[in-house]
């Protein structure tokens, strides 16, 4: 895997003891949207910590391993030159600062990016959410839900990202938000910006990418073009809650598993 693109090659993670990744491989192309499914627990969130290099807050480390923009080993670099180099993060969480503005809200996420770029940014940031132009002066942590999710998003936006790493954005927000926030992160993309998205919203997801992965205990068993994914019997069962009777008794009497390692 090689390119101007975003590479995890060979990449494992541990917080102490607990092997949380073990050797996970996976490429995001420039200008791609690709998804990472799995469940609680499989290690997706961990894998975009990994990457921004956020870890050490959660007590975790890479053990082995490396994680390349284009050419350039980006694994090594502390979080605000990953940020710089123009890879960013927006966590699980809406975690915004509830007490500050959304106008300063905002300030803080430049502070990572090129100054001279920090108007187009603030101009693309209010073409895509209107509602947080209108809401400037409002403290963050009185916003809806949903507007909080936004604000995570337009924050991570002001330092002009090449590659947007998305935790659960629809996490927690009614079905129409959700939507609205899937519409926002095909803009995203449609305007250059590539995405690397950890969703529980698999249906939403795979809709949304190219490129799927599926993470199960912290390793890749499945990856593959997303449509492609979104047809087979394990995903269709497993992820978006569609019951083939006939194979799921097969399964049942014969024991046998229908997942099965794609080697992409």
């Amino acid at each position: 895997m090689v390119g101007s693109g975003l590479v995890v090659r060979d990449l494992s993670v541990g917080y102490g003891p607990v092997r949380a990744l073990r050797r996970v491989s996976l490429e995001v192309p420039e200008a791609a949207v690709v998804t990472v499914l799995g469940a609680n627990g499989s290690g997706k969130s961990t894998l975009l910590r990994a990457i921004s290099r956020t870890l050490s807050f959660q007590g975790g480390a890479v053990t082995e391993g490396e994680v390349l923009l284009g050419d350039r080993r980006i694994d090594r670099l502390p979080p605000d030159r990953v940020v710089a180099a123009g890879v960013c993060q927006v966590p699980e969480g809406r975690r915004v600062f509830a007490r500050m503005t959304v106008a300063d809200n905002l300030r803080a996420g430049a502070l990572g990016g090129a100054r001279a770029g920090r108007a187009e940014s603030l101009a693309r940031v209010r073409e895509l959410f209107p509602v947080l132009a209108q809401r400037a002066h409002q403290r963050a942590g009185l916003l809806s839900g949903g507007e909080q999710q936004m604000l995570a998003v337009a924050r991570a936006l002001m330092a002009a990202p090449r590659f947007l790493l998305l935790d659960e954005p629809s996490l927690g927000l009614a079905p129409l938000m959700a939507e609205r926030i899937a519409d926002t992160v095909r803009e995203i993309n449609d305007q250059g910006t590539a995405v690397l998205l950890v969703e529980q919203n698999a249906a939403l997801a795979l809709r949304l990418a190219t490129h799927a992965y599926v993470l199960e205990v912290g390793e890749v068993t499945l990856q593959g073009p997303a449509a492609e994914l979104a047809a087979t019997d394990e995903v269709r069962r497993r992820y978006l809650g569609v019951v083939d009777e006939d194979a799921a008794a097969d399964a049942e009497t014969t024991g046998a598993r229908t997942l099965t390692r794609w080697e992409g």
